[in-house]
């Protein structure tokens, strides 16, 4: 029987017909979304269209190369000849190979369709009030567990009344969400005779030297510190340009170093100084070697504060293997980077909450000394409960200190 191409509304409905007509044993050869109608594209409907065979036995045979030199002369018999046919063995685990990569594929997408009819179906086991809850919380990032956890607890503590009341369900969230979040403050200098000192780690293109920058700016402009930068980023040339630059901007002193031994003497020099910022070059969650290499820079002045620095843009996976990774270094703060790009602000909730570290900071955009806010968790929840993704509006940046003292922006306030 020839290979046939079956279409469905999912991937499951379209493997369950081929499991009807070819049975379990049938061959996946390809897959494919289609989309049918609408315009450019948009508001189309979409299938999903699976070619499968019976068997092995069923699946076209391959041409075998240079059959041309056979039945043609001259430069065609030339271009024939210097193609050798396959072998048949090669040929049938090319095959093979083929249809097992396809199969994995169909799996995968299987598989995510699966956990989207999951969700969709325990949104259906909801009341009706929290449906819309619990995808919108799904959909901007937050884990399931961490949705689940939500409208459980709004279920159970909020009457059949106040769970009808949009306001009164928000709110219990938005209280709920604010728990959940473990925020850790913004720098501050302890004054004990000799700088504070603050390390950013994190993996590369995060913004780490952009932040370093912001935070000394606003250190030194703001709350009218001394303040002096370090960097051990020697790695990547630009980078050392880059904070040389913003040294000369904000007129702080800025130390080089290419070794532990080096630290300790540029910390030294800096002794007079309220705080010192340590900017790091960026390692990879899975380059072991660079993040002991790191590890040793640190044993050499034991730093204040470590400020791990994550990108927004990152998927919880991702974030929560390379926050268990850089434990090694002995982290214990969090700033989130670029919130003005986040596919979704529930991360942060999830990220945190799964492994425990504290929020410090939250960036918003490239502008020195703006851009960056200290995390607020009612800002932070408000932003998790938005329908969709927003930065934070124009008015909320840091704001010059008060004559009282300094002040700290946090996201949402205006």
């Amino acid at each position: 029987m020839k290979p046939k191409t079956f279409r469905g509304n999912s991937m499951a409905e379209a493997l369950e017909q081929i499991k009807r007509q070819f049975g379990r044993h049938a061959v996946i050869l390809n897959t494919r979304t289609v989309t049918r109608g609408g315009l450019w594209g948009l508001g189309g409907k979409s299938y999903v269209e699976i070619t499968a065979a019976r068997t092995m036995s069923d699946l076209p045979a391959t041409p075998q190369c240079g059959t041309l030199s056979r039945n043609t002369d001259g430069p065609r018999q030339a271009e024939g000849a210097a193609r050798p046919m396959s072998p048949p063995s090669q040929v049938a685990d090319r095959r093979n190979s083929d249809a097992l990569l396809s199969e994995v594929n169909s799996l995968k997408s299987l598989i995510g369709d699966l956990v989207r009819e999951t969700r969709h179906a325990r949104a259906a086991n909801l009341p009706e009030e929290l449906r819309g809850t619990y995808r919108q919380l799904i959909e901007n990032a937050a884990g399931e567990e961490i949705a689940q956890q939500l409208v459980a607890s709004a279920r159970e503590e909020l009457d059949p009344s106040q769970l009808r009341d949009p306001e009164s369900l928000r709110r219990h969230l938005a209280q709920t969400i604010e728990r959940m979040l473990p925020v850790a403050g913004p720098i501050a200098a302890k004054r004990t005779g000799r700088p504070t000192t603050i390390a950013l780690v994190g993996p590369t293109g995060v913004g780490k030297t952009t932040t370093i920058a912001k935070l000394a700016a606003n250190l030194c402009l703001r709350e009218h510190r001394t303040v002096g930068l370090i960097t051990i980023d020697t790695y990547r040339i630009a980078a050392v340009d880059q904070l040389r630059t913003y040294a000369q901007i904000i007129d702080v002193p800025l130390s080089v170093v290419t070794a532990p031994n080096e630290l300790k003497d540029a910390l030294a020099n800096m002794s007079a100084l309220d705080v010192v910022l340590i900017d790091t070059a960026g390692r990879s969650q899975r380059d072991q070697a660079k993040i002991e290499e790191l590890r040793q820079f640190f044993d050499v002045i034991r730093p204040d504060e470590v400020h791990l620095v994550l990108s927004s843009t990152c998927g919880t996976a991702v974030l929560t293997q390379t926050i268990e990774r850089f434990r090694e270094i002995g982290f214990d703060r969090v700033i989130f980077t670029k919130l003005d790009e986040a596919v979704g602000f529930g991360v942060i909730l999830t990220c945190l909450e799964r492994v425990g570290a504290r929020l410090s900071y939250v960036t918003t955009g490239q502008d020195v000394p703006d851009d960056i806010h200290v995390g607020d968790r009612r800002a932070l929840a408000r932003l998790i409960l938005a329908a969709r993704p927003r930065g934070p509006q124009p008015t909320a940046r840091i704001q010059p200190p008060e004559p009282s003292g300094p002040a700290h922006g946090r996201i949402g306030q205006a």
